[in-house]
């Protein structure tokens, strides 16, 4: 199915503006769907018809709701079928009894093959977001994928209640599924040792969770020290040695959800929610740091290349340089009295000094700079 479909799918009822693609993908109809409309008796009944399978190939819906019509889908409409339509109606206004109504969705759900979800159906459509919350665990693109499937198998679009407890029951196997994965590679005591370290409070009053999850707001020496702290405080939790396996992706997403709450909050979070929360919430945090700390790492290393370039002193003139040694060559080259040896000789020894007084590059002498600037530290 086109992504382009997906801000229709779902719609309960006719958006207020149709553009002229949307008229024409929706609301023009086969030979098949023609005669069936023309079937219908009187112009009334026959628009209502048109509207219902526009409305379901366009939604994966059926038409409810009983707002005013767009006038500029009515003008399509009257040109498409031959009929002359009202300048205002109703969905209410074109049928006089309900049962009308609902033979039109019957006949519209007929013509274009749809169907209401079975349990059989509704079981897969589970294992299908159950496979996508594998990538996905998001409940509004999941929302969104269930949509997409129930139209790819001409099943009707059921009410959002129905879809959101489809996506909970997928989402409730996916974390039973890594609960178990959870309880087989971790033992016990070191989960009830990760529950009981984060709700512990530090000495800055801080509890371990906040702690753990706070960014750094600088790379000085001394945010570099707190995140290494950080580091060690994990390693030494053993977090290190699980959840190898784990996608960042899921890490990531129950990570995020446990440092959403309070630590008194996240106590009283049922399992296994709450045992998947806090490993990946501890495994995130541990990845997170290290990556942290090899980004401020590099951004000091910068700062200091920075500073120590910024005291080196001026740079020899190359020009002047080797506008010396052409000086000299010319002069030597003058002298006639000199034999072709000697010539050579005292060439060879100019083009050697002249080596010897190549300076530094820049590059060895930052280094220089920052070998000076750390040593009064290192053996002060």
């Amino acid at each position: 199915m086109q992504n382009w479909r997906t801000p229709y799918l779902g719609l309960r009822e006719l958006p207020r503006e149709l553009s002229a693609f949307e008229l024409q993908t929706f609301f023009t109809f086969s030979k098949a769907e023609r005669d069936a409309i023309n079937a219908r008796r009187g112009k009334d009944h026959q628009l209502g018809l048109a509207l219902h399978i526009g409305f379901l190939r366009m939604t994966g819906k059926l038409l409810n709701a009983f707002r005013i019509i767009p006038s500029a889908l009515l003008t399509h409409l009257g040109k498409e079928l031959g009929i002359v339509t009202p300048d205002i109606a109703s969905l209410r206004a074109l049928y006089g009894s309900e049962i009308t109504l609902f033979r039109h969705q019957r006949i519209a759900c007929e013509i274009l093959g749809f169907q209401w979800m079975n349990e059989h159906q509704r079981r897969a459509l589970v294992r299908e977001l159950h496979d996508e919350a594998t990538q996905w665990g998001d409940r509004g693109r999941l929302l969104v994928r269930a949509r997409h499937w129930l139209y790819k198998h001409r099943l009707l679009i059921t009410h959002e209640r129905a879809l959101r407890m489809s996506v909970a029951t997928a989402l409730g196997q996916f974390e039973a599924e890594i609960h178990a994965e959870i309880c087989a590679a971790v033992p016990a005591s070191i989960r009830n040792c990760w529950s009981q370290q984060l709700a512990e409070i530090r000495p800055d009053g801080q509890t371990r969770q906040t702690w753990l999850w706070a960014a750094p707001a600088k790379h000085s020496s001394r945010q570099i020290s707190e995140v290494l702290e950080r580091i060690d405080d994990l390693y030494a939790a053993n977090v290190h040695q699980y959840l190898k396996k784990f996608p960042d992706l899921i890490l990531r997403r129950y990570a995020r959800r446990f440092a959403s709450r309070t630590p008194s909050a996240s106590a009283r979070i049922k399992e296994p929610a709450r045992t998947v929360e806090i490993a990946c919430f501890l495994r995130y945090c541990l990845l997170t740091a290290t990556d942290q700390l090899i980004v401020m790492v590099q951004r000091r290393i910068a700062d200091l290349w920075r500073q120590a370039a910024r005291n080196l002193p001026d740079i020899i003139d190359w020009n002047k340089l080797y506008l010396s040694l052409i000086e000299e060559l010319v002069a030597l080259n003058a002298d006639d009295a000199l034999p072709d040896i000697e010539l050579r000789q005292r060439i060879e020894l100019l083009v050697i000094a002249s080596r010897q007084r190549q300076p530094p590059s820049r590059a060895s002498l930052v280094r220089d700079g920052m070998i000076k600037a750390i040593r009064p530290v290192r053996y002060g």
